[in-house]
């Protein structure tokens, strides 16, 4: 099945001397399978580069079910529209999907992401808005 969602929100993230952290990621919106839902997340970086590859764990969850995702770092990127605050970061990348339940049983598959990230700096604590748009096929 084609799997399609739209999701909003925000995101902390701790930019620290080459590192990110990013401890976590909310926002809401809906995808087909499982409706209207919320995402949940966190993830880390290297902050080496104006792009930088990263990695992270999550989740869509909503009345229809739940789906896991691990996001694949080798395929993943965050871009910074520049060196000091504010920027735009834009990101894209694979997560594949780990495990389901309800509606979303047993799922597996890749889902490829893309949006962006509005922060106020690039150094220290920040918590930005995002959109993300993911779509990919899911067997079931």
């Amino acid at each position: 099945m084609l799997f399609s969602g739209h999701y909003s929100g925000k995101a902390s993230l701790l930019i620290d001397n080459g590192a990110v952290t990013i401890p976590w990621v909310t926002g809401k919106g809906s995808g087909s399978l499982i409706g209207t839902s919320t995402v949940t997340g966190k993830g880390s970086a290297s902050a080496s580069a104006q792009c930088d590859p990263f990695t992270g764990t999550g989740s869509l969850a909503g009345a229809g079910g739940k789906l896991n995702l691990a996001v694949v770092q080798s395929k993943s990127s965050g871009c910074s529209s520049g060196e000091s605050g504010p920027v735009t970061v834009t990101f894209n990348g694979v997560a594949v999907v780990t495990s389901g339940s309800g509606a979303a049983k047993g799922a597996k598959g890749d889902l490829k992401f893309s949006g962006t990230l509005a922060l106020a700096g690039t150094s220290g604590s920040q918590v930005g808005t995002y959109k993300v748009t993911l779509s990919g096929k899911l067997t079931l």
